[in-house]
């Protein structure tokens, strides 16, 4: 069948769940469905919406009133699309297995999250209705595997209007992700906010004058106030519109690099200065403070019960240099101003590398470091021969099993998500993706099977 589709129509005839009221009972925190506090009257944390304590282990607003100028209310969210007008490429598959009986979320002690695929509205998962009743039925966490990145969510044209107008104000554009947000606050689903600060996808207009890549680069301070209305604006709209969807966010992203050649370890974590013969225009134009920088700028605009993460690749990697050492050097000069609240372990695993005890190392230092690990892009190379299902599924549930050691041990492991809905994706004409634990067709692979055993024996 053919896998690609076209929206037959991106019609905007229903609009996203209203913003909150100003107050709700006198108690402005309800609005981002934090309470009041009743009793105490301890800051615990300032942030640009106002004071925060904590009551019985959870946040809660201080004071009458946020300290949010009343003049600075984000923007309510664009219109989103009519989901029955579209032409969904998985409407032919039957779901009833995958949509009854076992579920992840449910069994799982972590939240269980989903990448989504695709690089606009049109080819992102949530734009299928039938996806999206698998994934309420088996996850409770989502992820946006491209288009919350920088890229799809600067608007250059806007931008460019500003610098013609003196202002170095970033503009924004949030219709490929307003459907997907939309999508999560009314089932009940987390969404990982990815990914706020990475040396790729982030255009190079972005760190020039005028937003112009023909002009030269612009200066740190520029490149500094420019990244605080981002990230201002950016989460400013989601806690608005959509509050407690988002409450986790990669800051940055793979900051720290091994290879010889492409780092500068005068920073005392091996901070990436290339990929390969590219320059990391981040170190290049400001420098290696950009990443507390960012988490402080996040830190900043984050709700208080926002986690703030570190994400990574090949975080067990302990050669030519050690780079689990370096994060966990990198995240002790961040947690020094209490500005981190978790490590992101991508996890690429492949075939023969790593072993699964060089991965499982790697938890243990982290915890050992006193770090909640959440794994974020969890993806497992397909093995070849005729008999790789059945490999796979060995090799998802051996991972399984010892992930799920590891939190019999006191490893907290917050949430893992698994880098995809499903085999052959179905938005594209052609993808022959084999990681997944479903099959092309939405059914229940054996590698999804595999870590269903796991879970349930840990649960017995």
């Amino acid at each position: 069948m053919k896998y690609n589709t076209l929206l037959s129509i991106l019609s905007v005839v229903s609009i996203v769940a209203a913003k909150p009221a100003e107050n709700i009972d006198g108690c402005w925190s309800e609005r981002f469905n934090i309470p009041c506090c009743k009793s105490t009257k301890t800051v615990v944390r300032s942030t640009y919406d106002g004071e925060w304590g904590m009551e019985n282990g959870e946040w809660c607003g201080l004071g009458l009133e946020s300290t949010r100028p009343k003049d600075d209310i984000p923007p309510s969210p664009p219109a989103i699309i009519d989901i029955d007008s579209i032409n969904d490429p998985a409407a032919e598959c039957n779901i009833t297995d995958i949509t009854t009986g076992d579920s992840l979320a449910k069994e799982a002690p972590f939240r269980f999250g989903v990448g989504l695929n695709g690089g606009a509205l049109s080819t992102s998962t949530t734009t299928s209705k039938t996806m999206r009743e698998v994934i309420k039925y088996q996850f409770n966490s989502m992820t946006y595997t491209n288009i919350m990145k920088p890229e799809y969510i600067f608007d250059k044209e806007g931008c460019l209007k500003n610098a013609e107008n003196g202002s170095e104000e970033m503009a924004l554009k949030f219709d490929d992700i307003v459907d997907g947000l939309d999508f999560a606050l009314k089932n009940n689903i987390h969404i990982r906010g990815h990914v706020l600060v990475w040396h790729k996808q982030t255009p190079d207009w972005f760190f020039r004058k005028g937003f112009n890549s023909e002009n030269e680069f612009a200066d740190v301070d520029t490149i500094y106030y420019r990244l605080e209305s981002f990230i201002k604006q950016y989460l400013g709209f989601i806690q608005f519109n959509y509050p407690g969807v988002i409450d986790v966010w990669d800051v940055v992203n793979e900051a720290v690099e091994i290879n010889d050649g492409s780092f500068d370890n005068s920073t005392g974590w091996y901070t990436r200065t290339m990929t390969g013969d590219e320059e990391s225009l981040w170190y290049k134009v400001v420098g290696p403070d950009y990443v507390k920088k960012t988490f402080e700028i996040a830190r900043k605009y984050a709700l208080p019960n926002v986690k703030l993460v570190y994400n990574d690749y090949n975080t067990f990697q302990t050669y030519p240099h050690d780079k689990t050492q370096a994060i966990i050097d990198l995240i002790d000069i961040l947690r020094k101003d209490n500005l981190i609240d978790a490590i992101g372990m991508q996890s690429y695993i492949g075939v023969s590398w790593p072993s699964i005890d060089e991965y499982i190392r790697a938890i243990e230092r982290f915890t050992e470091a006193g770090l909640e690990i959440q794994i974020t892009e969890l993806t497992i190379t397909a093995p070849s021969g005729d008999d790789w299902l059945e490999k796979q599924a060995q090799q998802y549930g051996e991972l399984f099993e010892r992930i799920m050691e590891q939190i019999k041990k006191g490893a907290n492991i917050s949430s893992v998500t698994v880098f995809g809905l499903q085999d052959g994706y179905r938005f594209y004409s052609s993808d022959s993706t084999k990681t997944r634990l479903l099959d092309h067709d939405l059914q229940k692979k054996p590698n999804y099977e595999a870590i269903m055993k796991v879970l349930k024996k840990y649960q017995n």
